[in-house]
């Protein structure tokens, strides 16, 4: 009964996941931000499952690449979504190795959102794109603490309120 509770879980997860962005995917304004919204989702799953919760990354990350209009937000989600399956790994390090490997993540999926900018948008100059980075650096560093306080938020209030306990929990 209870991988019957995992496998709905997970559907119901993913398929909220592509519904965000394919909302993203529509209005390209909110492309990073409709990704990082479904990764709040990973975060939950990965709260309530474990690493189980890396085949809904997969999935999404699957249905997205295929079902998606806009082929960026797919690439976008595997790059950005990785992170909060990884956050729990990293937390458990001591500070300065931590941060370090924080900041290798961030520069790295920068440098790689940067040149998939470049194969979708050639014709862009240089300076929008160091903007871009720039701006993705600051945003996913306040991402990184959303995470953490929503993680914490979900943790202690959010899981009780929602009963997600008592529903992998009943026989």
């Amino acid at each position: 009964m209870r991988t019957t509770k995992y496998i709905t879980f997970s559907a119901l997860i993913s398929a909220l996941s592509i519904v965000i962005l394919l909302l993203g995917s529509i209005v390209d304004v909110l492309d990073i931000t409709a990704v990082m919204i479904t990764a709040i989702f990973l975060l939950i799953a990965r709260h309530e499952m474990g690493a189980k919760a890396l085949g809904i990354y997969f999935v999404t990350g699957l249905i997205a690449f295929l079902v998606l209009p806009n082929k960026l937000i797919s690439i976008e989600y595997a790059i950005i979504a990785l992170y909060p399956m990884i956050k729990p790994a990293l937390d458990k390090q001591s500070a300065i190795v931590k941060w370090l490997l924080k900041l290798i993540y961030i520069l790295a999926s920068a440098l790689g959102l940067v040149l998939v900018m470049k194969i979708f948008t050639p014709d862009s100059p240089l300076y929008w794109d160091a903007i871009f980075a720039l701006c993705y650096v600051v945003i996913f560093f306040l991402y990184d603490v959303l995470l953490f306080r929503f993680s914490m938020y979900y943790g202690f209030k959010l899981r009780n309120k929602l009963r997600i306990d008592k529903f992998f929990n009943q026989n």
